[in-house]
């Protein structure tokens, strides 16, 4: 057994010690809770008897970096308008930016399923395929119509 480990078994040998003692003043307190508590009392005795402690000085402040703002782009930015002229109606700016997305993640479904009917041997499997590539681009359409 090291020092520092025959040093512990002292010191937890000392706090079961006073946990008995505060268990005997209050009854009530569990074996857990009185060993808290001692542990405590120890922990508050031995930083009373610390010497040559100093308060370290704080280090000098550093300017923060000032951050600068990116501006955002006016096909990305969205802004809902819901009361204008006291009547509920939604305006939205920057749809073509999201239009242009939904078109793009369609097509390139599209383009996938195209390239799975090419590999796919079974007639039904064909035609499973083509009816996912007519929704496909039924959607297409849609969204070019708006």
């Amino acid at each position: 057994m090291t020092a520092k480990q025959r040093a512990a078994r002292a010191k937890f040998k000392a706090v079961v010690a006073e946990a008995k003692k505060l268990r005997k003043k209050n009854p009530k307190l569990t074996q857990a809770q009185a060993v808290k508590q001692a542990f405590a009392i120890s922990y508050s005795k031995a930083g009373k008897n610390k010497v040559g402690a100093v308060k370290k000085k704080a280090a000098p402040k550093k300017k923060a970096a000032t951050k600068v703002k990116a501006k955002k782009s006016r096909s990305t930015e969205m802004h809902t308008d819901t009361k204008s002229h006291n009547v509920n109606i939604r305006v939205m700016s920057g749809i073509g930016a999201i239009k242009r997305t939904a078109e793009t993640i369609l097509k390139n479904q599209y383009g996938s399923l195209a390239a799975k009917k090419l590999v796919e041997s079974t007639k039904r499997g064909k035609r499973k395929i083509q009816k996912q590539m007519t929704e496909i681009a039924s959607k297409i359409r849609k969204i070019e119509n708006l």
